[in-house]
């Protein structure tokens, strides 16, 4: 049975401190003009539901979201 895992790239309007990158572990992290972006494999459906509400309950902006499923064997 094959799952379906998600490459993620979010541009934050922020630029994350050290202390809110720790909660983005296994995620590259890069500045870009004042902004961060995310980017990163997140293993299923749930985990990217999990990393969307990590982004609210820090109350981050989101500039561009961009996702694309792969299958996995």
């Amino acid at each position: 049975m094959s799952q379906t895992k998600f490459h993620v790239e979010i541009v934050l309007k922020e630029r994350l401190d050290e202390r809110l990158a720790d909660w983005f572990a296994g995620f590259d992290l890069a500045g870009s003009n004042g902004a961060t972006v995310l980017t990163g494999v997140v293993p299923d459906q749930p985990a990217l539901h999990g990393l969307f509400e990590r982004i609210r309950d820090f109350n981050l902006q989101i500039v561009s979201i961009r996702v694309e499923e792969s299958e996995r064997g």
